[in-house]
């Protein structure tokens, strides 16, 4: 099912969660945000903080539209049976809700993979350049420095050639 793009590009990173911003899904239920957070406010026991989260003033301050809810999927899902006449609105926008924070989850694991990668790049590459701490130091092929050998083993190659 291909997501809105009305829905992706309105949802957020918040908390370590995909949200939607009141004002997005009162838009997507065709209400008023204000009503919405009243439906919010009158049903506490309903809407637990960990699914419909009020933003604080920081964290307004980081968004342009600055709104005061956030609906996690479950939250947004919750609404079921308390906005007459708006279910099938509702039912519509949960599966697209469900695929744009999947697809926005995906985004973020690959920007992670990604970012690892080019570090673990980035060291390879001082490595093989030597630049990075403890490159071995360049010698010409083929040239030994008696340093470079482990300790006594000029010694135990003479005194084994000495026996039959």
């Amino acid at each position: 099912m291909p997501v809105p793009v009305e829905i992706l590009s309105r949802l957020l990173w918040i908390r370590e969660a995909a949200v939607l911003p009141d004002a997005a899904l009162a838009d997507q239920l065709g209400l008023d945000p204000k009503a919405l957070a009243a439906l919010v406010q009158a049903h506490p026991e309903r809407f637990p903080e960990a699914l419909v989260f009020h933003l604080t003033a920081e964290e307004r301050q980081k968004i342009p539209e600055a709104p005061v809810l956030a609906f996690t999927e479950s939250g947004a899902a919750l609404l079921a049976g308390l906005v007459p006449g708006q279910e099938p609105a509702l039912l519509r926008l949960l599966p697209a809700f469900a695929e744009a924070r999947h697809l926005l989850t995906a985004q973020a694991e690959l920007s992670m993979r990604m970012t690892a990668l080019e570090q673990k790049l980035e060291t390879l590459t001082r490595i093989l350049q030597g630049e990075e701490e403890g490159a071995a130091p360049d010698h010409p092929i083929g040239f030994v420095i008696e340093a470079d050998l482990p300790h006594g083993l000029k010694a135990r190659d003479r005194a084994g050639k000495g026996r039959p």
